[in-house]
């Protein structure tokens, strides 16, 4: 089903709007970056400096994050949601729009410890490379024997 946003005014301040920022590595330096979300219309802003800001709408966030980070590929997002393993569940995207994931191991399924928020902080396995996050789910889902077809 796809969300009509057309008729969406997002020039006024808007109560379900939440900022958060992140660190990131640009240039090699440890910067943070800002990123003002909205799950319930599933639009997430992101900011590298004053000046500068780009929208992103999806499915849910994390594929909105996994979209800035395809389209910055020199900045190293700091968070879980850039780590190779994290990934939501279809019923974790709908309930959190995509804030929250699962943080997977291979051969093992995931339980409610396994759930991260997807700004939380994370140095390793990241990635700016969504496809790698989606080859990285296949192996998974093989590891714990649901090696299903992903493609709709």
């Amino acid at each position: 089903m796809k969300r009509d946003d057309s008729c969406a005014d997002y020039s006024t301040p808007n109560p379900n709007s939440k900022t958060k920022k992140i660190k990131a590595i640009i240039d090699n330096e440890e910067k943070y970056v800002t990123f003002k979300y909205d799950s319930a219309h599933i639009k997430l802003t992101f900011s590298e400096a004053e000046n500068f800001k780009k929208v992103y709408s999806g499915g849910d966030i994390y594929i909105c994050l996994a979209k800035v980070r395809a389209d910055f590929p020199d900045i190293k997002f700091l968070c879980k949601g850039a780590k190779i393993n994290v990934r939501p569940s279809s019923m974790a995207s709908q309930m959190s729009g995509g804030m929250v994931a699962y943080e997977l191991t291979m051969g093992k399924r995931p339980t409610r410890e396994d759930m991260v928020h997807i700004f939380d902080h994370e140095e390793h396995n990241l990635t700016n490379n969504p496809q790698e996050q989606t080859e990285s789910y296949k192996n998974w889902l093989a590891s714990v024997g649901a090696e299903r077809n992903t493609h709709h």
